[in-house]
């Protein structure tokens, strides 16, 4: 037994030390980049293998699997810069954004519109929206007077909306190329740029890295106060996201409450990525950031109060 526990253990050790290295490509290989998004499993199955390792009595896999748990604890902890500032205790709340993948087939909406009443939040952010879901978005016309878009990404606002636009993927039909829905608000006299994103998934490695380009050049051609707010298809210790945090300088609200996947077609699920976020540029400090129930999608979403720093 002692043998077949030593044999299991050294095949294990080699899987997640194949898989680290597949994930530190990433750095030069963009495709690798998914296997960066699992690092929570990675992590956690180094835990256990190493509590195997310590059965087997064998110092070179107790070793081996510390190593192991050390560099993928690393890789993950990685992920911590770029987080939004913390706002100084008692600051006033400029504004609550809320994110929300509602999911193609969500017909939850009865559910959603009374989440979004609950939370109150001076903007929303929605995507996957599609043509059947029109009369939702008409139902909470009075609550957000205020729209832009009408499928794919849609802004809710409480806010008048002074301009809108979008950046699109070159290439594709237009019912596939919307990455980019920003508008500008202006929230009590203050003029400032929301934009909702909503980017490839890792699936699709290639388009993914080229609507990270396309958003890092969007923020870079931004002047004045800004807030990302969508579904971005990675986690904050992908290499793609840390280098769109550090060429953007913009802030994270979101790097530990996982919010996919809710289900797995019809079967609910506990979420382990942090997918879907809030970024805000430096002139915002972050107030708190939660997430919110299940509410018949396969995200959860993502609620954001911002304070302004003058």
């Amino acid at each position: 037994m002692s043998k077949i526990l030593r044999v299991i253990v050294a095949a294990c050790l080699a899987l997640g030390a194949a898989l680290t290295a597949l994930g530190v490509l990433a750095n030069w290989y963009p495709a690798l980049d998914i296997v960066n998004d699992g690092l929570p499993f990675l992590a956690t199955g180094a835990l256990a293998l190493l509590a195997l390792a310590f059965a087997t009595r064998g110092r070179r896999l107790i070793g081996g699997a510390a190593v192991l748990l050390a560099v993928a604890f690393a890789l993950l902890l990685s992920g911590l810069p770029g987080a939004a500032p913390e706002a100084p205790a008692g600051s006033e709340r400029f504004l609550r954004v809320a994110t929300f993948n509602l999911w193609g087939g969500n017909d939850h909406t009865k559910t959603v519109a009374k989440f979004l009443d609950e939370i109150d939040a001076g903007a929303v952010v929605l995507e996957e929206v599609r043509d059947h879901h029109r009369a939702f978005l008409d139902s909470l016309q009075i609550r957000y007077p205020y729209r832009s878009g009408e499928e794919g990404l849609v802004t809710l606002s409480k806010y008048p909306i002074l301009e809108d636009g979008r950046g699109d993927r070159e290439g594709y039909p237009p019912w596939m190329s919307l990455i980019i829905r920003w508008v500008r608000l202006d929230v009590n006299g203050k003029p400032i740029e929301l934009a909702g994103v909503h980017l490839a998934r890792p699936f699709y490695p290639e388009l993914q890295q080229d609507d990270i380009v396309a958003l890092t050049a969007f923020v870079q051609s931004r002047r004045g106060p800004l807030i990302l707010a969508g579904d971005f298809n990675m986690a904050p210790w992908t290499v793609k996201l840390k280098r769109f945090t550090k060429a953007t300088g913009l802030g994270r609200f979101n790097t530990f409450y996982p919010t996919w996947p809710m289900r797995l077609r019809d079967i609910p699920v506990l979420p382990f990525v942090p997918i879907d976020n809030v970024f805000a540029s430096s002139d915002f400090a972050k107030i708190g950031a939660t997430v919110g129930p299940r509410l018949g999608s396969d995200h959860r979403p993502v609620i954001a109060d911002l304070a302004l720093i003058e």
